[in-house]
């Protein structure tokens, strides 16, 4: 199966990401081994920070990321991860940011150094930037929440309309066991729609790694829910259509929710 991944620091040298040229080539060589045959490059953009000048160096970066790629038969399109801080309003109205390939999709992120803050800070961001057009992509949920998943919380989330983003990496262990668990558990519960690898490195482990966890997760879930999660909803993002709920083909859990 071909993959898509709707997540990743590809994009050499602007970010905490992949640090070089050099660097950058190995990670697209190995996402091809991984079967990714595209790519939304999404580096940080963080309001207060970075200004119009350094969303356009972004993107020509990207946009050299894409000529690369284009050689090894990857299609490579833009994006950003917006970190939802307290200047992010700024960054919106200033139009500081890069929604996934001129979609109505925004991939947005807070602090995973804390665990998810209050309503004020948490859900009246994400409401601002629905009602400016833009459906947010909540990035790596499962690294929100320290002392367990919330699974109302993110029902609720995907009640409004938002989209779930799990990364690859914690499915696979690398962030410690609750965020392992956490992942697991809104798999389990139908409370994702995406997965994806959020790579930083060639090296290591926040790498390509969607075979990886593809051969890992079809030991328990089905084919279609893991195209559904790894190709299907990354396909309908990058078109701008609607996501698609997954549901669990196994006999101990039930549907949650029904196709938006």
């Amino acid at each position: 199966m071909q993959f898509i991944d709707i997540h990743g620091h590809y994009a050499w040298g602007i970010d905490d990401g992949v640090p070089s040229q050099k660097e950058a080539i190995e990670a697209l060589k190995l996402a091809k081994e991984n079967n990714i045959s595209a790519i939304i490059a999404t580096p940080h953009v963080v309001p207060g920070t970075h200004n119009e000048t350094d969303i356009q160096h972004f993107k020509n970066r990207i946009n050299e990321l894409k000529e690369i790629a284009s050689h090894m038969q990857i299609q490579v399109f833009q994006g950003c991860e917006l970190f939802l801080n307290h200047d992010y309003n700024n960054s919106l109205q200033n139009q500081q940011f890069i929604p996934i390939e001129n979609t109505s999709y925004l991939l947005v992120e807070f602090d995973v150094r804390k665990e998810l803050g209050k309503e004020y800070e948490v859900e009246d961001y994400l409401y601002e930037i629905d009602i400016k057009g833009y459906t947010p992509i909540i990035a790596h949920v499962e690294r929100y929440f320290p002392n367990g998943i919330d699974l109302e919380r993110v029902e609720e989330f995907i009640d409004n309309g938002y989209v779930i983003q799990v990364n690859a990496s914690s499915l696979l262990g690398v962030h410690g066991k609750t965020v392992k668990n956490n992942a697991y558990e809104l798999l389990n519960n139908g409370l994702v729609h995406v997965i994806a690898t959020d790579t930083h490195r060639s090296t290591g482990h926040r790498i390509p790694c969607l075979q990886e966890v593809y051969q890992l997760l079809s030991k328990k879930y089905d084919y279609q829910t893991l195209k559904t999660l790894m190709y299907d909803n990354p396909l309908h993002i990058l078109e701008n259509e609607s996501v698609e709920a997954i549901e669990v083909n196994q006999s101990f859990f039930k549907k949650l929710f029904k196709r938006r």
